[in-house]
C-alpha cells in the first residue's frame, strides 16, 4: 500500500490530473481518514471502474469537473439526450435536429403537459452526429448538434428562460412544421406588429402560428423567411448566422420579445448570504448576457411559485405567464434578482424526554433498554444508503444517551468513532466502508454503492446520512472533528460543493439552483431526471448545517441554510400542492411521490401503497423535518389524506383477493 503526500493528491487526483505512479491501491490522505487514488478492480462489481472511464459527449475535454444530476446531464452521456424541460419549452436534440416543445394543456390524468405539435429546427442537407456538451452554469447550458468540424449549431437554453438560441456555422437553418395525425399542419405567418404576413419576407423577425400555439423566429437584419412544402428556410443577409426561437404567450407578444430576444446568456450565477438577525437567507441571481445585435443585454428569466410565494424578492412580473409542469411560469426582465427566503432555524434533536404524569407516560426504564440494546450492536450496513442510515441511527442513539445521561453514552461514542473512522479510511483490500475518486469526473464515490449510486444516483440522500452523524459525534468527540472533519468536508462537498474556486467537484452537484429542489438521478435519463424522497434531500442540506457548524465552518453552514430554505420551500409546492395551484385539476391525488422533469408520478420507485408515497416524504424522523407543519392544519390534513387513500388501496387489494372456493 502506498500512502502518498496529501498535498500532492490532493492538487493532482481530486483535480483530474495524472500521474504514472498513481493506481487503485494508492490512499490518499485527508487529515487522518483517506480515500482510494481510483476505483479498485472490481469495485461495485465492477461498475465503478465502467462508470469512471465512460466515454463522454463534450466539445472541449478540459479539466473542468462534469456537471451530474441535473436536468441535462443526459448531453454528456448520450449521443443525443431527449427532454431536456428548459421550462416552458421542452427541447430534444436528435439527428434530425432540434424538436421544441410548447405544452398548451394537460394530459388527461394531469401528470404532466402534452407534448405533441413540435416545431423542428433543423438545416439544410443537415444530419448531426451528436449532440455534445460546450458550456455550462447555474441554471444555463449550450451544446453542439454537429455534422463536421466546419456544419454544427450551438444550441443555448436556460431554465426559465423562454427563447432558444441558436448559432450556426457551414448551415443554412431550415424550419418544418409538424404533422398533425399525419396532416401537415397549416400555419399563419404575421410580422412584428401584430398583420397578417405571406412568405416570402424579409426582415429581422417573423411569427408563426398553428396548433393553437405561436412562435417568434428572431434573427439578423435582412434575413429571408420562404416557404417550401411544410418547411421554412433561413436565408441569412451578412455574415452573422444566427435564429432565436421564442414560445409565445399571445401573437401580440412579438414585439416584446423582439426587445430581448438578441441578448444571448452567457453564464448565469447564484450567490447568497445568511442575514442570521433577519432569520432569511438572501439570494441573488445574475445573468450575464452578449447582445447579438443592438446594446440590449437583458433577459426575459422565468420564475416558479417556491420564487415568489413565502418570500421576499424584487420581480418585477410583466403579463405573461407559461404552463409547466411545476405550476405557473412568471416572466420578469433583468440581469439582476434577488429572492429572500424565511429561515428560522432548524433542530438536530429535542429536549430530553420528562414524566407528564399523563397516559402512557414516559418510562426511563424503556428508553434504557432501548438505547442498551443498540448501543450493543454496532453494525453498519456496506452500502452507503444502509450504511448510512445505521450510522445516523447510531449517532442519534448516542444523542439521546448523552441526554438521557445514559450508561450506555460511552458505548455508542466509541462504536460511532470506530464505525465513521473505517467509512472515512481507505486500506488496500478492502470491499466497502470506503470513498473512491473517480478522476475523470471530478468525484468522490461511496463504496459499496447502492440503488445506482456509483453512476452518481441518490447522492444527496446517501452522503447526507454521513454529514448529519458526523456532526452528532462531533458534538461530544472534538478530537475526532479535527481528525476526520477534511475527509467528511469532502463527502459533503461531493454532492453539495458550494465552493466556486474548489474545482475539485462541480458546483452544487445534485442541486438545482433554478428549481429549487435536487434530482437523483445521476445522468438524468430520456424521461428527464426525478427525485423520489423529498425530505432525505432536505436532511443533506440539515447535515451540511450541523456539520458546518461543528466544524466552525461559516461557509458549509450557509450553504445549507440556504439549500434546507429553497428545497423545503420547493417541496411543499411541487409535492404537496400547499399554494393549492400548482398540481392541475386533473391530477386527483394530493401529493405526489415523484417529481420528473416534464411530471409526476403518484407512486414510488418500490411500492404503489399510499403509506409510503406519503411516507416517503415524511422521513427519517428528525426535528429538522419541522417544515412540515409550519402549517399544522395542512399537515393535519396531509396526514388525514394519507389513512383515506391507504384504506381505499386496502380495500381494493381486498377486492381482488380470490375468495375461499373462487
Amino acid at each position: 500500500m502506498k500512502i502518498l503526500p496529501q498535498a500532492l493528491l490532493l492538487s493532482v487526483v481530486l483535480s483530474g490530473a495524472s500521474l504514472p505512479s498513481l493506481h487503485a491501491q494508492d490512499a490518499v490522505p485527508v487529515g487522518k481518514g483517506s480515500y482510494a487514488a481510483f476505483p479498485p478492480p472490481g469495485t461495485a462489481k465492477g461498475k465503478a471502474e465502467e462508470m469512471n472511464n465512460r466515454p463522454l459527449f463534450l466539445v472541449n475535454a478540459d479539466e473542468r469537473p462534469i456537471p451530474t444530476n441535473k436536468w441535462w446531464t443526459q448531453l454528456v452521456v448520450s449521443r443525443f439526450a431527449k427532454e431536456l424541460w428548459a421550462y416552458p419549452l421542452r427541447v430534444d436534440p436528435s439527428e434530425k435536429g432540434l424538436a421544441l416543445y410548447y405544452p398548451q394543456e394537460w394530459k388527461r390524468e394531469g401528470n404532466g403537459p402534452v407534448c405533441d405539435l413540435p416545431l423542428t429546427v433543423t438545416g439544410k442537407d443537415f444530419m448531426p452526429a451528436d449532440s455534445r456538451a460546450k458550456d455550462w452554469s447555474d441554471w444555463l447550458v449550450s451544446f453542439r448538434l454537429g455534422e463536421t468540424t466546419d456544419r454544427f449549431v450551438d444550441v443555448t437554453i436556460g431554465e426559465g428562460m423562454p427563447y432558444v438560441w441558436l448559432e450556426y456555422r457551414g448551415v443554412q437553418p431550415v424550419l418544418r412544421l409538424p404533422d398533425d395525425k399525419g396532416v401537415p399542419v397549416t400555419a399563419t405567418f404575421f410580422d412584428r406588429a401584430g398583420r397578417p404576413a405571406t412568405l416570402p419576407v424579409s426582415g429581422d423577425c417573423m411569427g408563426i402560428t398553428y396548433g393553437n400555439r405561436s412562435y417568434g423566429i428572431f434573427a439578423p437584419d435582412g434575413t429571408r423567411f420562404a416557404t417550401d412544402n411544410g418547411t421554412i428556410s433561413v436565408t441569412f443577409a451578412g455574415k452573422d448566422s444566427y435564429l432565436v426561437v421564442c414560445p409565445l404567450p399571445t401573437p401580440q407578444a412579438l414585439e416584446y420579445f423582439h426587445t430581448y430576444a438578441y441578448a444571448i446568456p452567457r453564464d448565469t450565477r447564484v450567490s447568497w448570504n445568511y442575514e442570521a438577525a433577519k432569520a432569511r437567507v438572501v439570494t441573488t441571481w445574475k445573468i450575464t448576457a452578449q447582445p447579438l445585435k443592438g446594446a440590449n443585454t437583458q433577459v426575459v428569466q422565468g420564475w416558479l411559485p417556491h420564487h415568489y410565494r413565502g418570500t421576499t424578492q424584487t420581480l418585477a412580473f410583466n403579463a405573461l405567464e407559461y404552463l409547466t409542469p411545476r405550476g405557473k411560469l412568471r416572466c420578469a426582465a433583468g440581469n439582476e434578482f434577488t429572492i429572500a427566503y424565511p429561515f428560522t432555524g432548524v433542530l438536530p434533536n429535542l429536549p430530553a424526554p420528562k414524566k407528564t404524569g399523563g397516559p402512557h407516560d414516559y418510562d426511563p426504564a424503556r428508553m434504557q433498554g432501548y438505547l442498551a440494546d443498540i448501543a450493543a450492536k454496532p453494525k453498519f450496513g456496506a452500502d452507503t444508503y444502509w450504511g448510512g442510515k445505521d450510522i445516523l441511527r447510531f449517532g442519534q442513539g448516542a444523542l439521546m444517551a448523552q441526554q438521557t445521561k445514559d450508561a450506555s453514552f460511552a458505548a455508542f461514542r466509541d462504536g460511532l468513532r470506530t464505525g465513521m473512522a473505517d467509512w472515512f479510511t481507505y486500506a488496500p483490500g478492502e470491499k466497502d466502508h470506503f470513498f473512491t475518486s473517480y478522476p475523470k469526473w471530478k468525484a468522490l464515490i461511496g463504496i459499496n454503492t447502492s440503488y445506482g449510486s456509483e453512476g452518481f444516483n441518490d447522492q444527496h440522500f446517501h452522503y447526507g446520512y454521513f454529514t448529519f452523524a458526523t456532526a452528532l459525534l462531533a458534538m461530544h468527540d472534538r478530537a475526532f472533528a479535527a481528525d476526520y472533519g477534511p475527509m467528511a468536508t469532502l463527502v459533503a462537498k461531493q454532492y453539495a460543493n458550494w465552493d466556486r474556486a474548489d474545482t475539485r467537484f462541480p458546483f452544487m452537484r445534485t442541486f438545482d439552483l433554478w428549481a429549487g429542489h435536487s434530482w437523483a438521478g445521476g445522468t438524468s435519463s430520456g424521461g428527464g431526471n426525478n427525485q423520489e424522497s423529498s425530505s432525505e434531500a432536505v436532511q443533506s442540506w440539515a447535515g451540511l448545517i450541523y456539520l458546518g457548524q461543528a466544524l466552525d465552518d461559516k461557509a458549509m453552514t450557509a450553504a445549507g441554510i440556504m439549500g434546507y430554505a429553497m428545497e423545503t420551500r420547493a417541496t411543499m409546492e411541487y409535492w404537496f400542492n400547499e399554494g393549492g395551484d400548482v398540481f392541475p385539476p386533473q391530477w386527483k391525488h394530493p401529493v405526489t411521490g415523484m417529481v420528473w422533469s416534464g411530471g409526476n408520478v403518484y407512486g414510488t420507485y418500490f411500492t404503489g401503497d399510499p403509506a409510503w408515497i406519503y411516507g416517503i416524504q415524511w422521513l427519517p424522523a428528525s426535528p429538522m423535518l419541522s417544515y412540515l407543519v409550519r402549517d399544522p392544519a395542512f399537515a393535519r390534513k396531509s396526514y388525514e389524506n394519507m389513512v383515506k387513500d391507504y384504506d381505499a388501496n386496502e380495500q381494493r387489494d381486498a377486492a381482488k383477493t380470490p375468495k375461499p372456493g373462487k
